[in-house]
Parts: C-alpha cells; structure tokens; sequence
C-alpha cells in the first residue's frame, strides 16, 4: 500500500474514507487511534493507505475533494 494524504483531523479523516469507500478503493488508516486517545489537531497525523492500482483513481477523489483540478 502506498502512502495517500497525511491527515490530522478526524472530520476530513472521516470524509476522506468514505468518499474511498464510495469509490470502490480499498484502503486502510494508520494511525487514527492515536489521534482519538490524543485529541490534539495538528499533533497526530493519521495515514490513509491505498493500493498501488488504485492510486490514480484515489488521488483523483482526493483533488476532486480539495477543489484541485490542476493535480492528476
């Protein structure tokens, strides 16, 4: 699995993730209990994961998420 976004807070963790889900891209999150035991934004960043194959599409949702047509 290769490395998606960086996230540090878990409202966009969770947006992220299920707009994944909705995309049919299996992923994982390292990391994401350390930020609920230590809510601190900005401190803990948890780590979304995707497969290599579904990078494109992955990196696609996430700039159409961003309002960044510019990255592909």
């Amino acid at each position: 699995m290769q490395l998606l976004k960086k996230v540090n807070d878990q409202i966009t963790l969770q947006i992220l993730c299920d707009l994944l889900e909705s995309g049919g891209i299996v992923h994982c999150v390292e990391g994401a209990g350390m930020n609920s035991l230590l809510p601190l934004p900005g401190l803990i960043e948890a780590r979304v994961l995707v497969d290599e194959g579904d990078m494109e599409a992955a990196q696609a949702l996430l700039n159409e998420m961003e309002g960044d047509t510019n990255h592909v």
